[in-house]
């Protein structure tokens, strides 16, 4: 099936595919962006705890478990140098409770990094809703407002997306080869077996370079488990194998991706970035949040680029879960990644390129020596 990437935003859904899609319709306006351009300083956002997705609660309970175990031995791996103490820490502004930590050696990746372009863009936790972010990446990338200075950060599928918008690798062969992974997981099943099969698609995607090109410009969001869960943000990576042991970490949903409650990451016990970090703030002082979930079935704020920006184009909460969590057919995937365009170009109709988008170099510069 061929993928139409229409020039104007609405996409038709005559398909064989029944979307069950909501009759109510919202101003595009509200319902694509709280504020002109759905940028936030550097705040976190949350998932409202009484409607959480499946393997978010599942999530919870596999680190309560592990946090007992750890509690029980007492023992904690000591950090294998100085550049891994972590160097930042701080409070979430939307949930208080919530905390992130930057090693030192992330902290001075981030500070080589000569230019910076803000917006930056955040890309939330989607499981296999990955070609959703695809699409709104090829978007971003057409229209200017992703550069090779732009930063970006990611949880999960949103860790993922970041990597390959940096390999230089085209969105296209990214879907193709999400079709593979999602072929071969209907085939041989999903549970247990989904992060090997993951870790091999990265490694034929990716180049070798990859972790250089990723150094200090690309955040990914791991939870680290401790007496309590907290973020950790990764900037800064040793080679290829690190950054793709960077990106599985981030999306190691506990009993999911492999048979065990946790992973481990540079002698931390960790799990999915995106139980704690949905959408972690990018390096530049601004950063745009896309979100493959609908932001107001889900409560979330401060949101860019949704699902909301096209109520009319919407697949129901019901639907975006099942398809995060068990892989889709492939004309499923390609109509994310035009429902991921389509929502995209909404967005960009409101906050013009030329008026968004500008070297902040400075002011990021000021936030990380503050």
């Amino acid at each position: 099936m061929a993928i139409s990437l229409l020039p104007i935003p609405f996409i038709s859904l005559r398909t064989k595919i029944s979307f069950n899609l909501s009759p109510k319709i919202f101003s595009r306006r509200q319902s694509c962006s709280s504020s002109s351009d759905g940028s936030t300083g550097n705040r976190q956002v949350s998932l409202n705890s009484e409607k959480r997705p499946f393997a978010v609660a599942t999530g919870d309970m596999f680190i309560g478990l592990a946090s007992r175990l750890l509690k029980r031995s007492n023992q904690r791996t000591p950090p294998s140098d100085d550049g891994d103490r972590i160097g930042t820490v701080i409070e979430d502004e939307i949930d208080p409770a919530m905390i992130w930590e930057q090693r030192v050696k992330d902290v001075e990746a981030e500070k080589e990094r000569r230019i910076i372009t803000s917006p930056g863009f955040s890309f939330s936790a989607a499981g296999l809703l990955f070609p959703y972010h695809l699409g709104v990446a090829q978007l971003l990338i057409e229209k200017g407002y992703i550069k090779d200075t732009t930063p970006l950060a990611g949880a999960s599928a949103g860790a993922v997306v970041c990597a390959v918008i940096t390999s230089g690798s085209s969105m296209w062969e990214a879907l193709e080869a999400t079709k593979v992974l999602a072929n071969d997981c209907r085939r041989n099943g999903t549970a247990f077996r989904l992060g090997a099969v993951l870790r091999e698609s990265m490694e034929k995607l990716l180049p070798d370079d990859i972790h250089i090109r990723s150094n200090g410009r690309v955040r990914v969001a791991i939870t680290q488990v401790f007496w309590k869960p907290r973020g950790l943000l990764v900037d800064q990576f040793d080679s290829k194998s690190d950054l793709i042991n960077a990106v599985f970490t981030s999306s190691f949903i506990p009993g999911y991706l492999a048979p065990r409650p946790v992973t481990m990451f540079r002698n931390r016990v960790c799990v999915d970035g995106g139980l704690t970090l949905f959408m972690p703030p990018t390096a530049a002082a601004k950063t745009v949040r896309v979100c493959a979930f609908s932001a107001s079935s889900f409560k979330l704020k401060g949101i860019g680029i949704s699902p909301d920006c096209n109520p009319l184009n919407r697949a129901t909460a019901r639907q975006l879960l099942k398809w995060a969590l068990e892989p889709a057919e492939d004309e499923v995937l390609e109509k994310l990644f035009e429902l991921g365009y389509a929502d995209a170009a909404t967005w960009s109709e409101m906050n013009p390129v030329e008026d968004l988008v500008c070297d902040d170099t400075s002011a990021a510069q000021a936030i990380q020596a503050s």
